[in-house]
């Protein structure tokens, strides 16, 4: 991923629930295009934050066994307000149903008390589908393991000693 839309985590409740944040910065690539003399966070990102979220939260919640997370849908989604840089998105995710490899959840993006993006996402939980031998969904999750430690630290840091 090119582009990571969290900078933290500020709550986690693996497979149910995640809350983080994503603060804006000026020298970012994509803000060149998007728009010259009035700089916003693309929409497109703003999902992709929601998606992100969402990814995380599900990958923690099964101690990362599915290779892959994919977006199956995006359904309701409502724009609200801009972000602009040095403001921060608060972004909540929370799991709604689960039917065999789908995940259906519920995502929002504010600021300030605003609205700047919401949905429903449906993701997919699968293999890569690739031959054993080749060993690539092993590699896939202690890679997604090594991904989150890195950018957020250790999963057992969000988990309170009661398990809860």
């Amino acid at each position: 991923m090119k582009y990571c839309q969290l900078d933290r985590i500020v709550e986690l409740d693996p497979g149910k629930r995640l809350v983080a944040q994503r603060t804006l910065r000026a020298e970012e690539e994509y803000l060149k295009d998007h728009f010259p003399k009035f700089p916003v966070m693309p929409g497109v990102m703003m999902l992709e934050a929601l998606y992100q979220a969402a990814t995380w939260m599900v990958r923690t919640g099964e101690d990362f066994a599915s290779p892959l997370v994919l977006l199956k849908e995006a359904k309701s989604v409502k724009f609200g307000d801009f972000l602009c840089p040095g403001e921060t998105l608060n972004i909540t995710v929370e799991r709604l149903k689960e039917a065999g490899p789908l995940v259906t959840v519920k995502a929002s993006a504010e600021k300030g008390g605003r609205t700047s993006v919401n949905a429903r996402l449906v993701l997919e939980k699968c293999s890569t589908h690739l031959p054993d031998r080749l060993a690539t969904d092993p590699l896939m999750r202690q890679m997604s393991r090594e991904k989150f430690d890195r950018l957020f630290g250790p999963l057992s840091s969000f988990i309170a000693p009661n398990g809860g």
